[in-house]
């Protein structure tokens, strides 16, 4: 009987340890989706990968932003202080430091198909 109970206590233990690290790694995702929806980048760009669209005819989709880019290239760029193809981007970003951290780590995340 008690090692019914040891067993039926490690699996309750495994499936929670499972559930819990799909939900951290889940949020880590979501969390960059939700700056990026905040801040309302949704507006001229859209990001196919993960299902957001643009209502804008020639928005760029970033599905793969992460593929050529760094870090640190992301975080100037959106606050002009780097050009693209020798133009800023459109507007500053306006949200925290921290929610630029999150922001750009969620982008680089985005690599395509």
């Amino acid at each position: 009987m008690k090692n019914i109970l040891v067993y039926f206590g490690l699996i309750i233990t495994i499936v929670a340890l499972y559930g819990f690290a799909y939900v951290v790694a889940d949020q880590a995702d979501g969390d960059g989706k939700k700056v990026f929806t905040d801040n309302k980048c949704q507006m001229c760009h859209t990001v196919k990968s993960v299902g957001i669209e643009s209502k804008k005819s020639d928005a760029s989709d970033l599905s793969s932003v992460g593929k050529d880019n760094t870090a640190e290239f992301l975080t100037k760029y959106l606050k002009k202080e780097a050009k693209l193809n020798d133009k800023d981007h459109k507007s500053s970003f306006k949200g925290t430091d921290e929610d630029l951290k999150v922001l750009v780590t969620w982008l680089l995340t985005l690599k395509g198909e």
